[in-house]
């Protein structure tokens, strides 16, 4: 009875210790874009294309994150939104977009409306995948990502500094 009830309270205590944040150490951080692979053309590379991804998570589960992407000087895309993380699946909400992330140029429209997504989160060894439902696919390894867009552009992007400490534990 003492070894049983003794286990119990290890697996609570190891169950109540571990991280609820799961993914979040994967993701947080500052990210650089290094290349983009259009479906059609040329690998570009920096400087002829330059990008930026902030993963700051807000709490355990949810997290702020902003992409921005720029070619030249007159032309820059963003997307600003809220990313929530369940086990196995996320939600995505975006408030701000500025033109296609994944486009070679800007069409300079500006959207405010709320948009709304989901998708799974799956893993394997040291990669994490985000399978978004509208088809863009996040795959991180490391200090590695590598964003598939659903038009089949591929960027690859780096991360420069994790923000450790920055989470609530």
């Amino acid at each position: 009875m003492l070894r049983i009830l003794s286990a119990l309270i290890l697996c609570a205590l190891i169950t109540g210790c571990t991280d609820e944040t799961k993914h979040q150490s994967e993701f947080r951080g500052t990210w650089f874009l290094e290349s983009r692979k259009p479906a059609r053309g040329d690998l570009i590379q920096s400087p002829q294309i330059s990008g930026l991804i902030e993963w700051f998570p807000t709490d355990k589960t949810r997290a702020y994150v902003h992409v921005s992407v720029t070619n030249n000087r007159e032309s820059i895309r963003i997307v600003d939104g809220l990313y929530d993380l369940q086990g196995t699946t996320f939600t995505f909400q975006s408030n701000l977009r500025i033109g296609d992330i994944a486009a070679e140029k800007s069409d300079a429209t500006y959207e405010t409306t709320l948009q709304e997504g989901t998708g799974q989160i799956s893993s394997d060894d040291a990669r994490v995948t985000l399978t978004h439902d509208k088809g863009a696919r996040f795959e991180f390894i490391g200090t590695q990502l590598t964003i598939t867009h659903p038009n089949g552009t591929v960027d690859s992007w780096k991360r420069s500094k994790d923000q450790k400490g920055v989470l609530a534990k």
